[in-house]
């Protein structure tokens, strides 16, 4: 199966999920039309903007400019695919902590959904995905690197988790030892602990550094009001 592939075969299974499970449909519909333009807008921006940004700006301006640099390191499948899911994963927890900080009006509009499912995943600001370290840091292993094809499928994974993630598809008091559950993520999405469980792929970096939130139930009320609304938001970030 191709990186692309498995993103879209699991956005697809979640989406399906979601309909189908207690109250799905109703809490899909009952999205505002601003919640819907934004879903539509952020799904868009990620799912063929950020892929023209990697290729058109990083790989062929790389490739303008180093051109030397193109497939100059070799390293192992193995560890290939653990650079992107742990590495960059690390460099990610800390760029979402500065999502929450100096650049959370590009952020806040992530965290309006009350209800949480595959469309929330990528609602953001139209400029969000520039202040996101994947669009930058992959496009440049996926030059530098001789074969990038473990990177590209670890990177493809972590869209896939996050997909999980925002999903719901987890039963509320179930926990894993190593990944961030949809629980786990749900809290962070809450209106009382959005500042806990920044992590993508491993929880291993919120429990270092303190920011790790997990008791055993769902959280109660998800959401955070987004000054000036979602259509402001959508265009030029959440008012101060």
């Amino acid at each position: 199966m191709t990186p692309n592939a498995l993103v879209f075969s699991a956005f697809t299974i979640l989406s399906a999920a979601a309909f189908f499970r207690s109250e799905g449909p109703s809490r899909i519909f009952r999205r505002s039309r601003g919640e819907w333009l934004a879903d539509g807008a952020g799904l868009l921006v990620q799912g063929v903007v950020v892929p023209f940004v990697e290729t058109a700006l990083v790989y062929a301006g790389l490739y303008r400019f180093f051109p030397q640099l193109r497939g100059a390191v070799a390293i192992s499948p193995i560890t290939a695919f653990a650079l992107n899911f742990v590495l960059v994963d690390y460099l990610y927890y800390w760029n979402h902590r500065l999502l929450h900080g100096a650049l959370w009006p590009w952020h806040a509009l992530h965290h309006s959904a009350e209800d949480l499912d595959v469309w929330v995943t990528s609602r953001n600001t139209l400029w969000t995905p520039v202040l996101i370290v994947y669009i930058w840091i992959n496009g440049l292993f996926a030059f530098i690197l001789k074969d990038p094809s473990a990177y590209l499928m670890s990177a493809a994974i972590t869209a896939a988790l996050d997909l999980w993630r925002h999903s719901g598809a987890w039963p509320a008091d179930w926990t894993l030892p190593l990944l961030i559950t949809p629980r786990e993520h749900a809290w962070h999405h809450s209106a009382e602990r959005f500042d806990r469980n920044f992590g993508a792929n491993l929880k291993l970096w919120d429990r270092l550094h303190g920011t790790h939130f997990d008791p055993r139930t769902a959280p109660g009320k998800l959401g955070l009001a987004v000054p000036g609304g979602a259509l402001r938001a959508l265009a030029v970030g959440a008012a101060r």
